[in-house]
């Protein structure tokens, strides 16, 4: 029987790996637009921009605008949802406090997917308030498990 504390993981990791691959395949179509691929890429690609690595630079401050904020939502994702996960993992093999770890995770999970909309629109201070709950949330699951084996 598996419990519904891995239950409560397993699903948010399913959404957090969703958004996760959705974000990095318009981090890379956007990185087509303004030529940050490597130029073999071209080969593989209806793209009518040169592929040069972005060395080449466009003159389209709205397209580059939007390619390196998807590469900035992409690299967010990358600084906070694996130690996320790997604490809120954590919490479960040591048996910690289940209902305030599934409000824990449920939060994590809702606030990262409120976080990459906010981002991509610019929507300052939802972007920055996202980051501050998904913040407390990370870290109340290292207290929540730190509590359950001393």
């Amino acid at each position: 029987m598996v419990s519904e504390s891995v239950k409560v993981y397993v699903a948010c990791t399913s959404v957090l790996y969703l958004k996760f691959l959705m974000a990095t395949l318009i981090q890379g179509m956007k990185k087509y637009s303004v030529g940050g691929r490597p130029p073999e890429d071209m080969k593989i690609s209806t793209a009518k921009v040169k592929q040069t690595f972005g060395f080449d630079k466009t003159k389209d401050v709205k397209t580059l605008e939007s390619s390196k904020r998807w590469g900035g939502i992409v690299m967010n994702d990358l600084e906070s949802i694996p130690f996320g996960l790997l604490i809120f993992g954590a919490g479960i093999m040591v048996g910690a406090n289940s209902i305030i770890h599934y409000c824990a995770m449920i939060a994590f999970t809702t606030v990262r997917c409120l976080h990459t909309y906010a981002y991509a629109n610019a929507m300052q201070p939802m972007r920055g308030l996202c980051y501050g709950v998904g913040l407390m949330a990370t870290l109340i699951g290292p207290g929540n498990a730190l509590s359950a084996i001393f």
